[in-house]
Order: structure tokens, then C-alpha cells, then sequence
């Protein structure tokens, strides 16, 4: 990076360009106007009164934080009240021990604010006001979005104002010349369409505020100005590279560095490569510049997935993999096209044409341009098994084939998926209260419909449910099959008593099938054929169910930021797997706590097999730790590098790595400042090790290390 770069990463570091909010005294005769209208006003004098974050340093601005005083943005949900007081209520909070209330991401259309402009979306307003002509509700929020407009522009006039004024007390002639293109590119953009790379680059920059999430498929919508200018002569390899590194730490910037959430990736997550709508792979030379450029700065915020595809270069793959080996903060992970835009396709019915344009967002959500992942909630999915085991044991025992059992356990399944979806939709009628304006325009389908994006306005949203413990379920059937059905080794009596008793007296039978067991991870058929049965049971209770926005559900497996897999688990008794009362679940879509004994491409090779009907495309991830000589050492990094892509090759849907021994991660335990730059893989984002609280240490610790 160049020193203007290197000096604004380091402010960025330091905390100093998260902007500081300007107070607004509002007029008390809002109260009088409708909900709507008032809030429409206030965001608009809000937007109007903050002050540009700008140092002579910058050749971008425009970046702004709302307050919470109105409805801000859709991501951080400042101002909005309804989901605040739902947030009090549930967030962190389990309900029945089955759901708790979650966060939700997105990411904006960005390509058609650089297409069409600000002034093309308010075209598109009045065209649906004349469409809506009878409906009071849309022609009110449709002036609300056209006012929010006006507001969005004068800000950029704000911001090109005070970027001349700087320009004019700036004493180094290139940081003049950047101030005074800013200006005069703010005349222009984002009211009208971009032109330049510069011009898109700084659209995305200036518009990230109003849906500060995911900045979507970056290397697509930008890829055609980059190539313009390239061939035109007016742009170099080293200006577009600078141009996206201050983008990027402006994604860092907008989470404040006494939040702990400012060392971790999920803030700010998009994609690169991935198929196109031609059918060809999308890693193209912008792609790669992206990652060089990201790759440069010392920061954690924004994370990427490679979106793989059957005809990704080995090559790029290698690049990607090199990149992720290098990188001290741990910000690439991968992801497989083939089973994504199977579940997109065949079971969303997506036409494909829009399946291919998906992004990951989040810890590991998918969302769309111009949509949002309308999943609310994390769930536990064990529960309905301990349900099964330590509510009907009457009607177990007389079970005398694990099908038997599995018709048992299969209707427990169903009644708390029934009871997770009427939470989820229950969820999301609380955040539906809330009319959101400021995110609106942003997403496809709310000025055509007329409706806010949080009731339902935004025509390429997709639902979801965040399934924890699926490994603990898909072991304990297993486990079942195994010992009491097929080999006979103890009766369902014998097992429920051992369950009764929290494994206390039943060392032996406990030590016997952590011995013996077949485990998922381990590749072998019983465990792989109980796990498609289960996910298997998923697809069919799921497929003809729909949102109250009328959206498919996919399924996954991620905790997000929080401790779910620990808060369900105390509620939750013993499990067959060998999981004691109380005891936290595993989540992720893999295996720990030594369970899978049979190697690295065994536990791959379980994951890739056992998800047919491709269900599991929702929030997924796959953990894996390996040990560090396996990518360090260049020779066992080529053998690495080609075991993950015939992973991908087989139907994997998503990696990520951490190279950490189970050592160094006890040591750094007894004495984290001794290792307080050890950086780990999580769920879906990474963090340092030390900052992490207990459980999600614990969980960390418990993963094997593979080492073949």
C-alpha cells in the first residue's frame, strides 16, 4: 500500500474515522404528522445536518452513522422501535429453549444505483406512484422514499462542499488534486450514473451508509468500468487497487473499535468468481486485484468467499488458498457453486439467471443484490430428540426396528420445526411494525410494491432457519442404529437409563461407543446414510412450506456471534452421542471433540455426502482445523490445496480453516497475553482467540486438529 493508504489504515486502526453524529433538535409538532411522514422528515434533516468524516488524506467521503433518534438503516436497526423492544425480549434470550431472536443482512443493488443513479430510482418512484394511484399507504411511502432521495443527493452536495474547502487549505499538490476530483465527482454521482471506476467505486462508498452490510459481487458490477478505464488509459492497475483500499477501510471504519465486533470479519462479508449467467466462471482480474488489495491492509473488516465453480481455474484456487495462508486475520473462506445453485435452482425455483448472482453476507447467510436473508432466529434442533427420548420412552420401547424409533422421533422433528417456522414468522410480524425508509430504495422490489423492505417489499429476500446441534443429532441416531438396533449391544432400555443417570454409573457403556461409535466425519456408511436420512427429513417437512412473505426456508448451521450452542445446551438433558446434561451442542456442518478419528479427507468426505437434497445451502459452515505444517510446508500445501478442491469436486458446500494446535490454544487459555495475536476461525467470521468468551473458546479447543 502507498503511504496515504498506509496512513489512513492506521487512523482506521486507531478508531479515529468512525464518524462522529451530529445532534438534531427535531420540531415537536412531528408528533403530529402521520408515522411515516414524521419519519421520513426527521431522517431527511437528519441525513442533512451530520457533518462529512474527511482529512486531507481521503479521496472518498461521505461515509455517516445514524444515531438512533430516527429509523436508520436496515442493518443496525437504530430508531427502529419495534424491533428494539423485540430485541429486549429475545435477542440472546432462548424462548422454550428452541429459538432465540437473531440479526439479519443484506446487501444493496448497488449495480443499479451505478447504472441508473439516484435520480433514475426516483423515476422509478413516480412511475409506481401513478401505479398505486388508490393505495394511501404506498403513495405515502413512495413520497417518503422520493423525499429520502432529495436528502441522499444534498448530502453528496454537502460532502463535495467540503471537499473543495479542504482542497483549498491542503498544502500537498496530490492530495489537493484528490480533494478537488472529489468535489466535482459529487456533483455528479451518486445523483446521476457512474461513469468511471473511480466514480462507481465512490457511489458504493458513499451509498454503503444507507445499507452498511455487504457491498455484494464487487468484482461483477464494477468489473465494466475497470475495463473501460484500463483500456482508455485512465486508470492503472495501482490507482484502482488505492481506490478499493480505502473502500475497505471504510467498511473496517463504520463499526466502532470499542465494540468487539470491530476484529471481526461478519460485519462486512461479500463474494468473488462464481458462475455467471453465461454459465462461465466470474473470477476475473478485477477479482484477483480485490483480494491483493484487501490482502495489503492489517485489518479485519471486510471478509471474502471465493464462490468456487466446477470451472474455477486450479490455479485461482491455488491463488485463493495462498492468499488464506497468508493472511494473519484470517479473512477468506470458500464456497461451492455447485450445490448452492442446485438449492437455488431446483428448490427455491430460481431461474438461473438470478441464482448465479447470490453473495454470502454476514457470518455466512446468502442474500442477493438488492435482498436481504429473511431468516430471524437460531434453533435448537436437538431438543425434539430429547424430547423423543426422555418424554416417550413407553412408546420407544416397544420399538423393534430403528425405523420404528425414527417415525417416533421424525413426528417430535416435525412439531418443532412447525413451532421454529411460526417463531420465525412471529419474528419477523414484530420487525414488520417498523417502516424502514433509509434502506428501502436500495432493495429490489419496494418501490414497485410500495412496501417497506421490513414488510416484505423487497421481491428477492430468502428464509431460512440456523439449525444448532445437527452433528449431536446426526451422532445420536447413529449411535442408536449402531449399538441398539444393528449390533445389539444394549437394549433402548439400558441406553434410556444411561441417559436418565447422565451417563453417572454407564462409564463403560460410555467409553464403548466413544470407542466404538460411528460417528459422522469418519466416512463410514452407517453414519453417512443416518445423516442423508436426517437432513433427508428436512428437505420433506421444509419443501412445501413458505414465509409469511411467501419465501422458501433453507436450512443451516451457524451460532452467529453468540453462544446459542451453549444457552440451548444447558437446558438440554443427555444425548446418545455422549453429550452430559447441561453440555454445550457443536454446530457448523463437521465434527469435534475427537469423534472423527479417521482423518482429514474421511471428515471431507462425510460433509460432502451427506446433503442430497442440498437443504443445507442456507447459513452453512464447515470448520476445519488443521495443523499448521500442512499449509506452512509449500510440499504439504500443494497436497492440501488439491485434497480441498477435490472436496469442492465431490459436493462440499463451504470451508473454512485455523491452523492453531489444541496446545497453544489451553496455553493461550492460562495466559492470553502471551498470545494475544493468535487468530482463529469461529463460526462463519474470525476473531481473536483471546477476546472470544469461554463457550466459543471451549468449542474452538474441542475441534480436531487434522494432521493427515
Amino acid at each position: 500500500m502507498n503511504e496515504r493508504i498506509k496512513k489512513l489504515a492506521e487512523i482506521t486502526l486507531a478508531g479515529e474515522m468512525y464518524p462522529q453524529t451530529v445532534a438534531v433538535e427535531y420540531d415537536r409538532e412531528d408528533l403530529f404528522l402521520s408515522p411515516v411522514a414524521m419519519s421520513a422528515k426527521r431522517v431527511c434533516e437528519y441525513i442533512l445536518a451530520q457533518e462529512p468524516m474527511l482529512r486531507e488524506e481521503c479521496a472518498m467521503t461521505g461515509h455517516l452513522i445514524f444515531d438512533g433518534t430516527v429509523e436508520g438503516d436496515i442493518f443496525g436497526r437504530k430508531g427502529h422501535l419495534a424491533f428494539q423492544q423485540a430485541k429486549k425480549a429475545f435477542y440472546k434470550s432462548p424462548l422454550h429453549n428452541l429459538v432465540t431472536l437473531e440479526w439479519q443482512h443484506s446487501t444493496a443493488n448497488f449495480e443499479e444505483v451505478l447504472k441508473d443513479g439516484i435520480s433514475g430510482i426516483r423515476r422509478r418512484i413516480n412511475a409506481s406512484k401513478q401505479f398505486h394511484a388508490e393505495d394511501g399507504e404506498a403513495i405515502e411511502f413512495l413520497g417518503a422514499l422520493s423525499d429520502f432521495c432529495d436528502a441522499l443527493i444534498g448530502w453528496a452536495h454537502k460532502c463535495s462542499h467540503k471537499a473543495y474547502a479542504l482542497a483549498q487549505s491542503t498544502g500537498t499538490q496530490k492530495y489537493r488534486q484528490n480533494l478537488l476530483l472529489l468535489s466535482e465527482s459529487l456533483k455528479k454521482v451518486p445523483e446521476h450514473p457512474a461513469e468511471s471506476f473511480y466514480e462507481a467505486v465512490l457511489t458504493v462508498y458513499l451509498c454503503f451508509s444507507f445499507v452498511p452490510d455487504s457491498i455484494g459481487l464487487a468484482d461483477r458490477y464494477l468489473y465494466p468500468y475497470y475495463q473501460k478505464d484500463i483500456q482508455n488509459g485512465t486508470l492503472t492497475k495501482d490507482m484502482a487497487k488505492e481506490y478499493l483500499q480505502e473502500l475497505f477501510l471504510m467498511l473496517q471504519s463504520h463499526t466502532p473499535k470499542k465494540w468487539s465486533n470491530f476484529y471481526r470479519g461478519g460485519e462486512s462479508h461479500f463474494a468473488i468468481g462464481g458462475y455467471l449467467p453465461n454459465g462461465e466462471d466470474g473470477f476475473n482480474e478485477l477479482s484477483r486485484l480485490i483480494v491483493e488489495a484487501l490482502m495489503d491492509l492489517p485489518t479485519y473488516i471486510p471478509q471474502i468467499s471465493l464462490r468456487w465453480t466446477k470451472k474455477t481455474p486450479s490455479e485461482v484456487f491455488r491463488f485463493m488458498m495462498d492468499c488464506e495462508r497468508k493472511d494473519p486475520n484470517k479473512r477468506i473462506a470458500f464456497v461451492n457453486d455447485e450445490p448452492k445453485i442446485k438449492a437455488f435452482t431446483e428448490y427455491l425455483g430460481m431461474p438461473y439467471e438470478d441464482a448465479v448472482n447470490y453473495t454470502m453476507v454476514g457470518c455466512n447467510e446468502v442474500a442477493f443484490p438488492g435482498g436481504i436473508y429473511m431468516g430471524s432466529a437460531q434453533e435448537n434442533i436437538v431438543r425434539s430428540l430429547a424430547r423423543t427420548l426422555h418424554e416417550r420412552s413407553d412408546a420407544l420401547l416397544s420399538c423393534s426396528t430403528f425405523d420404528d424409533f425414527y417415525q417416533i422421533y421424525e413426528k417430535e422433528l416435525f412439531a418443532d420445526l412447525g413451532e421454529i417456522l411460526d417463531y420465525e414468522d412471529k419474528f419477523n410480524l414484530l420487525r414488520a411494525r417498523d417502516v424502514n425508509i433509509v434502506s428501502s430504495i436500495f432493495f429490489k422490489g419496494c418501490v414497485e410494491r410500495g412496501k417497506s423492505v421490513t414488510q416484505g417489499g423487497a421481491t428477492v429476500a430468502c428464509s431460512g432457519i440456523d439449525l444448532i446441534g445437527i452433528p449431536n443429532v446426526i451422532d445420536s441416531l447413529a449411535v442408536m442404529k449402531q449399538f441398539v438396533y444393528d449390533e445389539q449391544l444394549l437394549s433402548m432400555g439400558e441406553l434410556l437409563e444411561a441417559l436418565r443417570d447422565n451417563w453417572e454409573g454407564h462409564e463403560d457403556l460410555l467409553a464403548l461407543i466413544q470407542k466404538k461409535g460411528n460417528f459422522f466425519g469418519n466416512d463410514n456408511e452407517p453414519s453417512n446414510e443416518v445423516a442423508r436420512r436426517f437432513t433427508g427429513s428436512l428437505y420433506h417437512y421444509l419443501n412445501d412450506k413458505r414465509s409469511m412473505f411467501g419465501h422458501k426456508y433453507l436450512a443451516g448451521n451457524l451460532i452467529g456471534y453468540h453462544e446459542h450452542h451453549k444457552w440451548f445446551g444447558e437446558r438440554t438433558p443427555a444425548t446418545p452421542d455422549g453429550r452430559k446434561s447441561g453440555e454445550p451442542f457443536k454446530f457448523g456442518l463437521g465434527q469435534s471433540g475427537g469423534h472423527d478419528r479417521e482423518g482429514l479427507s474421511a471428515l471431507l468426505n462425510s460433509v460432502a455426502k451427506c446433503d442430497p437434497h442440498h437443504i443445507l445451502n442456507g447459513p452453512t459452515v464447515t470448520n476445519v482445523t488443521i495443523d499448521a505444517q500442512l499449509v506452512m510446508n509449500d510440499e504439504h500445501f500443494e497436497k492440501t490445496v488439491k485434497l480441498f478442491e477435490t472436496y469442492l469436486q465431490s459436493g462440499g458446500i463451504h470451508f473454512q480453516l485455523t491452523y492453531v494446535s489444541k496446545e497453544d490454544l489451553l496455553r493461550a487459555q492460562e495466559d492470553p497475553d502471551s498470545y494475544k495475536h493468535l487468530r482463529v476461525r469461529v463460526s462463519g467470521f474470525s476473531d481473536y482467540f483471546v477476546k472470544l468468551n469461554q463457550a466459543l473458546q471451549d468449542d474452538v479447543i474441542a475441534r480436531t486438529t487434522q494432521t493427515r
